[in-house]
């Protein structure tokens, strides 16, 4: 039986590669011949800077064994040219040079060479060399690839959960409506929908999943496939509330839960019946002033059972405008670690109160964006402005 450890050696041997040998010394392009003969990997040779450099663009080799002391373009002008091109700029460069100050290993190394190798070389040292950079070169370009895999999974992932997002958002009656939804990953838990009810109603959910990626994307498809498989019209926001919660048992007690708010509005009287679990309440925006509508609520889904989700009644004027939101808003970050917080968004609506609804969401996330300064979001974001 073979001893574990050779198995490994093995496993890690790097695949044959394409080498290329740049030395004007025909004496040192044999010693590096005979060195690497056997190795089972491609070898190109050049015998000038120029001449490497035509067939580094032509081969795209993996990895470049190149003399510095070169007449017209030495070794360091190579290197520099094949880091610039960002086709080549991942070729492995070891330096060969009779030069063995620290300045000029530096030099090399600043250049983006991955290692330097003093003359008279000694073959050990070349083969061990050049074998450790190809393996870490061979391990790099599988994590990368694995990434771009898990990219392109994710990216898909993240095309499906858009499509059970409303595609368009009707006009039902005298009212308007406008979204704005991004997610902190490639997948989030905030979820919003709005449905036509009869006679000019309509019902607007929103939904936000704790946690982010993966587990909370599949808590929020689960969410809205149970809201549209509801017994009857989704006329009572509180029956409704708490049919979604009755069907996540199976998650009661568990670290997840979903805090979420429905309305129904009819679009002739504009008048609004709210249930709410757990969510911020949506804000008001009248003429100049922004205002939390007042509501009763209870604990969020998805924790425990609830016995009832009171409703709450309200009449909108002419001219208003509701904005209902999940927490990443109010909680996006910065570098100092303060939070964008209900102030900031309450200062950004009055300051855009007098735009087009599609002006004023642009407004408040180029307000929260520039709060944020470059500091990436770590929730999901979502906007749902409700124009009467």
């Amino acid at each position: 039986m073979a001893h574990p450890r050779a198995a490994l050696d093995r496993k890690l041997d790097p695949k044959p590669a394409t080498i290329l040998i740049v030395d004007d010394s025909p004496v040192n392009l044999q010693v590096l011949l005979r060195t690497l003969e056997g190795t089972g990997h491609r070898i190109l040779v050049a015998t000038s800077g120029k001449s490497a450099v035509d067939i580094v663009a032509l081969a795209r080799p993996d990895m470049i064994l190149l003399d510095v002391m070169m007449p017209e373009m030495d070794g360091f002008d190579v290197c520099r040219t094949v880091k610039s091109d960002p086709a080549t700029r991942d070729v492995v460069i070891i330096f060969l040079s009779a030069l063995g100050e620290v300045a000029d290993k530096v030099a090399g190394l600043e250049l983006g060479a991955a290692d330097y190798i003093t003359k008279p070389i000694q073959a050990e040292e070349v083969l061990a060399r050049v074998s450790n950079h190809l393996k870490q070169q061979q391990l790099e370009r599988e994590v990368r690839q694995s990434r771009d895999a898990l990219d392109r999974e994710l990216s898909s992932a993240a095309e499906m959960q858009r499509m059970i997002l409303p595609p368009e958002l009707p006009n039902i009656g005298c009212l308007s409506f406008g979204a704005y939804y991004q997610t902190s990953r490639y997948v989030g838990g905030d979820y919003y929908d709005v449905v036509e009810l009869s006679d000019e109603r309509c019902g607007v959910l929103i939904v936000d999943v704790s946690g982010h990626g993966a587990p909370s994307a599949i808590v929020m498809a689960m969410v809205r496939a149970v809201f549209h498989a509801y017994p009857g019209p989704p006329v009572d926001p509180g029956a409704v509330l708490k049919f979604v919660n009755d069907q996540f048992r199976f998650l009661w007690g568990s670290s997840i839960l979903a805090t979420a708010i429905y309305a129904v509005i009819d679009g002739r009287t504009r008048r609004m019946s709210l249930a709410c679990a757990g969510h911020c309440p949506p804000l008001l925006i009248r003429g100049s002033t922004v205002t939390p509508v007042e509501l009763e609520g209870t604990i969020p889904l998805l924790i425990a059972g609830i016995e009832s989700i009171p409703c709450t009644e309200h009449v909108l004027a002419q001219g208003d405008r509701l904005l209902f939101y999940t927490d990443g808003i109010t909680e996006r970050g910065n570098a100092e670690e303060h939070m964008y917080e209900l102030s900031g968004l309450t200062a950004a609506l009055i300051n855009a109160q007098e735009r087009s609804s599609e002006d004023l969401l642009r407004d408040v996330i180029r307000s929260v964006d520039a709060f944020a300064d470059g500091e990436e979001p770590h929730d999901d974001q979502t906007l749902l402005l409700v124009s009467a």
